[in-house]
């Protein structure tokens, strides 16, 4: 739905000389929440029907030319996905959330109703789409495996999710590969939707993927893998389960 200049935030409200990061389009339950992730400010600011998850940052970091050159610094890279997906992740508790694509800059706050004007219909119809939803992640290893925690989930998973749904070709055993594609056809006959996760290759990885649900099917999914993981101890085959966490993958 157009979000008119009737309705959108007073300029009043926005520190004038600041860029515009945006995370999240939310519920209008979330309007006037304030959070600190890591030292930043964060606010959901009403626009007509819908809350924007928002932050005021320093023009020069977020600059394109900058944000550029910071493509190589990882750990940069890492913080900023961190405060994106710990911001949705705590307002996610609190109301309807549709995540918004990592680095969505603005150059200052003069084009931000603009920008939302042109955005809103688009963000409305995602966040009745998948505002309620949750989303999980399985990773399937031959081997034990220690979870590769270090990236946040917005790198490391989201951030590689593609919109294949399909398992993807298994370089293993018979019995390994038949055990394989019945974890992904007992995880996908749960979701909503299935995106692979083309992990970096690391030694005995069969597949991961990001799984779409509704609320009432996250702990289906948690015991369904349970239970697939028990028969893969057997075959020497380990599984990992994550989250649930905001639709990130799917958004």
């Amino acid at each position: 739905m157009p979000v008119s200049s009737a309705t959108s935030a007073a300029p009043s409200l926005h520190p004038a000389g600041r860029a515009v990061t945006l995370l999240a389009a939310c519920g209008p339950e979330l309007a006037g929440r304030r959070l600190v992730i890591e030292g930043r400010r964060i606010f959901a600011v009403r626009f007509g029907r819908l809350a924007l998850l928002l932050s005021y940052v320093d023009p020069d970091e977020f600059a394109p030319s900058e944000l550029e050159r910071r493509r190589a610094d990882a750990a940069w890279q890492a913080q900023q996905a961190r405060i994106h997906e710990r911001a949705v992740e705590r307002a996610s508790t609190h109301g309807h959330v549709l995540p918004l694509r990592p680095l969505t800059v603005l150059a200052g706050t003069d084009v931000l109703d603009g920008y939302v004007r042109e955005h809103a219909p688009r963000w409305t119809r995602g966040l009745a789409r998948l505002g309620d939803k949750r989303e999980c992640a399985v990773h399937l290893y031959v081997g034990p495996h220690a979870m590769p925690l270090r990236e946040p989930y917005l790198l490391r998973v989201s951030g590689r999710a593609t919109r294949s749904n399909r398992i993807p070709a298994i370089a293993a055993g018979a019995e390994i590969a038949q055990h394989a594609q019945r974890v992904w056809g007992t995880c996908s006959a749960l979701a909503q939707a299935v995106r692979r996760v083309p992990e970096p290759k690391r030694r005995g990885e069969l597949w991961a993927a990001a799984l779409l649900l509704a609320p009432n099917d996250v702990v289906a999914l948690g015991e369904a893998v349970e239970r697939c993981a028990a028969v893969g101890a057997a075959l020497g085959v380990t599984a990992y389960f994550e989250g649930p966490r905001a639709p990130f993958s799917f958004a």
